[in-house]
């Protein structure tokens, strides 16, 4: 009786194993802040998200209104959100999609840069964000436009690739 029992258990594994994945999350958290530690030990990135779900069937992760905040070396961060952001398996990257908020404060006191755009990819080995879609940035009174931006942020250096267009108001000396 106890091998037949285990031979239509054994059965019935295999069966139950053959079943091909779906993306279906095996788990979530919820209200979660996950922190990434560098090569150093110190933080190099900070994710806060009401929901972040993992799919098993391609390794992915998904988070819903991500907040994150990128730590750099220099000391100022860079703060990042938007509605969604997916990571593929590796977390190497990270795609945002919808209302994608960029913002870097200002060191010197003044008002911060804002970026806002659609959809953008984070390389988080490089530190570089990019994205092909029309991107409008702020800072203060200054306004600028374009298609297509690369933000290397280890360098706090912006590239515009194409149609840009600015409205700079010059400061008043003193």
């Amino acid at each position: 009786a106890g091998s037949l029992w285990l031979l239509r258990q054994t059965a019935l594994q295999a069966i139950l194993g053959e079943r091909p994945k779906t993306h279906a999350p095996d788990y979530y958290f919820t209200d979660a802040t996950v922190t990434s530690l560098g090569t150093d030990g110190r933080p190099a990135s900070e994710l806060k998200s009401p929901r972040i779900v993992h799919h098993p069937d391609d390794d992915s992760i998904e988070s819903f209104d991500p907040r994150m905040r990128y730590f750099m070396k220099n000391g100022t961060p860079w703060y990042v959100q938007a509605d969604h952001a997916l990571s593929p398996s590796g977390n190497h990257w990270v795609y945002l999609d919808g209302h994608v908020r960029m913002t870097r404060p200002s060191a010197g006191g003044g008002p911060p840069l804002v970026i806002v755009t659609d959809r953008m990819a984070v390389n988080l080995d490089t530190n570089v964000a990019s994205t092909d879609d029309p991107v409008q940035m702020d800072q203060g009174q200054n306004h600028t436009q374009g298609v297509g931006m690369d933000a290397y942020m280890n360098d706090n250096r912006l590239v515009l690739r194409t149609a840009v267009r600015g409205h700079y108001v010059p400061q008043k000396k003193s």
